[in-house]
């Protein structure tokens, strides 16, 4: 298959999986398990496009949403009940039916296929995808079906495994286990395998290193059980510190990026999704360049750029409809910039930087914290053209980013709320796991951010701290309370069993600090 044509059949996929927006294309009675009358040349594309087909629309559109980059437009309606936290068992139930359906069966029989072919390329990579499938599985829903997950004999009443002591185990088990077949999967490459890995162009070396990261990510989830593991894969320094993303959209309708063809092409509106005072008012506060990568100038600001950035952006209150009185006008709000070939990370370059930082800081090596901290600010001002290099002014000494080694408490704020930023037009959803993982950025008690004599002087509400979360204005949990979790989906619910009770959207999982932490 040529690269032409490779393209094409990844967005076709992306398109039909992940775009339909009532989520019905699949019948629940139907055995996920079906036969596929594919090679794994085929199954290897398809099964990359179907991994980040859910990710590149709902989960950005989580991500983006809960972490408070933007919000709902205040004169539409598509995503009020995701900015208000208003979610129940049927609610983006396509990250389930996907994996269970599409992405985890074709991993499966590429599995299988290279295994009796001694194909181990392919094996590698569909070992680490799955891994990476379940990884995302269990942090969205916790306890979910894996041992037995695709098993025929026992669809469909699979039982769900305990997240803690069998899912997150059972993935590092994955990981290593790809890890150990590089040198066999390096000693006789396939043919064609740079062209459908879709990833990493089939390059075993970069495969290993992101199986270190995401390796590393996961065991973070239960720091004290793996310090020691966790010690020795630092010391390895072998981990991927380059994006790891899917880059192959086109300008044309159903072969963009996710969300770009769901909120932008299909939409009879283009202004759901704005500029949220949170995020916005924390790069204007530290006039950080990045912003013109993130939003529109407002329409009546006339993009001049001679004005500053306050006079040039205006974003929304957290999910707050504006009353009749006080209605921001939609040419007094910025969008949130998006375009078709805004890549879908499995894993950004800054985020592995941060990921490291934290094991330093939480470690006791602060050298080494600072070093990876300093790198991953720096990534995330160069992931832009326009902002390339910035990013080391704002870490230097006296900077408003610089690095504070004062205390281990003092680290981690620093690191994870300049992860937070740098999720931002990336794989944000793991944004919203580090948060419910850390507690950073906390949630604050004020409702929300103000600004005054619009575009004059901008002034924060009383108690509110830059760089907190806010309570959405009309949430249905209490006000400092967070999302943790998606709903078991009634598509499995209605008829296993074996599902476990549902629990409320803000019950921690195991691996998340405290409600108020």
């Amino acid at each position: 298959m040529n690269r032409f044509l490779h393209k094409i059949v990844a967005a076709t996929v992306i398109s039909g999986v992940s775009l339909t927006s009532c989520e019905s294309y699949l019948d629940v009675n139907d055995n996920p398990n079906y036969p596929i009358e594919a090679d794994i040349s085929t199954l290897l594309p398809s099964a990359c496009a179907s991994t980040i087909a859910v990710l590149g629309y709902n989960g950005v559109l989580i991500g983006t949403m809960w972490l408070q980059f933007t919000t709902q437009g205040n004169t539409t309606n598509q995503y009020n009940t995701l900015c208000n936290y208003s979610l129940s068992t049927s609610s983006y139930t396509s990250f389930w039916r996907n994996a269970y359906v599409n992405t985890l069966p074709d991993l499966k029989d590429i599995i299988t296929t290279s295994e009796s072919e001694e194909m181990w390329d392919y094996w590698v990579i569909a070992k680490v995808l799955t891994a990476y499938n379940y990884h995302i599985l269990t942090d969205l829903y916790e306890d979910i079906p894996f041992t037995e997950a695709l098993d025929n004999e026992n669809y469909p009443q699979q039982n769900y495994d305990d997240s803690r002591t069998v899912v997150y185990p059972g993935i590092i088990d994955m990981l290593d286990e790809a890890i150990d077949r590089i040198s066999d999967a390096e000693a006789n490459p396939s043919t064609g395998i740079d062209e459908y890995d879709m990833f990493l162009e089939g390059d075993m070396d970069s495969w290993r290193k992101f199986a270190k990261n995401l390796k590393l990510k996961v065991m973070m989830r239960d720091f004290d059980t793996y310090s020691s593991e966790i010690s020795s894969l630092l010391s390895e320094d072998d981990f991927l510190e380059e994006d790891c993303a899917f880059t192959d959209f086109e300008d044309a309708t159903n072969k963009g990026n996710p969300l770009y063809e769901y909120n932008i092409r299909q939409l009879n509106t283009q202004e759901n999704i704005r500029a949220c005072h949170t995020l916005l008012e924390y790069l204007l506060n530290y006039n950080d360049p990045r912003i013109v990568n993130l939003y529109e100038t407002t329409t009546a600001s006339g993009g001049d750029t001679s004005l500053s950035y306050g006079e040039l952006y205006e974003g929304l209150p957290c999910g707050t409809k504006p009353s009749s009185s006080t209605v921001i006008a939609l040419s007094e709000s910025s969008r949130y910039l998006q375009s078709y070939d805004d890549p879908v990370y499995l894993m950004n370059q800054a985020e592995i930087y941060f990921l490291e930082a934290e094991a330093y800081a939480r470690l006791g090596n602060t050298s080494m914290a600072k070093t990876k901290y300093d790198a991953g600010v720096e990534a995330a001002f160069d992931r832009w053209e326009s902002t390339a290099g910035q990013g080391a002014a704002f870490i230097s000494a006296g900077g408003v980013y610089e690095f504070d080694s004062s205390s281990e408490e003092a680290m981690l704020k620093c690191i994870l709320t300049q992860k937070w930023v740098s999720y931002a037009h990336a794989n944000c959803l793991d944004g919203v796991f580090d948060r419910n993982r850390t507690g950073i950025p906390a949630i604050s008690s004020a409702f929300t951010v103000r600004v005054s004599n619009y575009p004059g002087e901008r002034t924060l509400s009383s108690g509110y701290e830059l760089g907190t979360l806010v309570a959405p204005g009309s949430t249905v949990l209490q006000p400092t309370e967070y999302p943790r979790r998606l709903l078991v989906p009634n598509i499995s619910s209605d008829y296993n069993t074996n599902a476990p009770t549902t629990k409320a959207l803000e019950e921690p999982m195991w691996w998340q600090v405290a409600q108020g932490e």
